[in-house]
């Protein structure tokens, strides 16, 4: 798909105004910094009587300014105005359809399938790209040779588009690079295409909440991601959505044990200790063991975080930014 700019797409719904109805992000040059072509991305999104929600997703992919975009919807046969909010963006999309399917996971595993980029994430039809992203992405991904996966960070946004807090727990949860405990913001996690493929790493078609979690351990099993300051995307919380399910969320936790059990036994009786009244004290003392590399595993994490003296990204051992943001 080529450059499209905010004039070529229909307008915006009365009183819609910001990114990304009335503002645009800035056209991409031909090829990269270093001259190279700029990476095919594969955004899938899976939709379910979303309508209200799903102009904005799709904006904010097809405004992206990204030369080399691959955009698919695949809708579950909504009944609400969702097909025919699709069908006026449907000249920029490479692919769509409305049909029965299996849930959002087998929606999903479908637009693997069918997805024929370099990198590939899902972004649900209630969540947004923010400006930049897909360029940031690019980048970040030139940093690290054979890189797998690569996982930033997003923002936190309620029902009417209003942003909160920013959500990256490898920042602030020792967890994550001391004990190699998923915790990855789904929307802001891109992984390589060819990758997945290959490996036949597929979502788990049993939960309706984890298996994005689920999708992240098995990954774990291959490489740890690249993990990077960069926010890509917002997600929005609302009563409709799943997530906001906390009781399924939390009986579905049990697709995540056997991942779990894999862990060294040591790693295993630190979470444990967390759950106690003590468990406070054990994750500050986790903190320190991460910062300083006393836990071996620790030591291997990369992240990629900007730097405002050049005005780019730059690769820096993970543990070390933990530490800035603690300290």
């Amino acid at each position: 798909m080529s450059y499209l700019t905010l004039n070529e797409l229909p307008p915006p719904p009365p009183g819609k105004t910001g990114w990304p109805w009335t503002e645009n992000t800035q056209l991409l040059p031909e090829k990269m910094p270093d001259g190279s072509e700029w990476p095919k991305i594969s955004i899938v999104t899976p939709n379910y009587n979303y309508g209200r929600f799903i102009e904005e997703t799709i904006r904010s992919v097809l405004l992206q300014g990204y030369p080399n975009l691959e955009y698919i919807i695949l809708d579950g046969g909504s009944t609400d105005d969702s097909i025919e909010i699709i069908k006026k963006y449907d000249k920029w999309l490479t692919y769509w359809v409305s049909e029965k399917d299996n849930g959002q996971a087998s929606a999903i595993n479908k637009g693997i399938e069918l997805a024929t980029g370099k990198w590939f994430n899902w972004l649900n039809s209630d969540d947004i790209l923010l400006r930049n992203a897909l360029k940031n992405l690019a980048e970040i991904s030139k940093l690290v040779d054979n890189v797998k996966w690569i996982s930033g960070m997003r923002l936190e946004m309620d029902e009417a588009g209003s942003f909160a807090e920013v959500c990256g727990a490898w920042r602030y949860n020792p967890n994550v690079i001391g004990l190699g405990i998923v915790d990855f913001p789904q929307d802001a996690t891109f992984v390589d295409l060819n990758f997945i493929k290959k490996m036949n790493v597929k979502l788990s078609e049993n939960y309706t909440n984890v298996f994005d979690s689920i999708f992240h351990f098995q990954l774990m099993e291959y490489e740890k991601p690249l993990l990077t300051s960069a926010i890509f995307s917002a997600m929005r919380w609302h009563k409709m959505q799943k997530s906001a399910n906390i009781t399924v969320g939390m009986l579905e936790q049990v697709g995540c044990t056997p991942y779990i059990q894999k862990l060294p036994l040591a790693y295993r009786l630190i979470r444990q200790l967390q759950g106690n009244i003590f468990g406070r004290v054990v994750s500050a003392i986790l903190l320190i063991a991460v910062v300083y590399g006393l836990i071996p595993s620790s030591r291997y994490w990369k992240a990629a975080v900007f730097d405002r003296m050049k005005g780019t990204f730059k690769v820096v051992s993970a543990r070390s930014y933990l530490l800035f943001q603690q300290f």
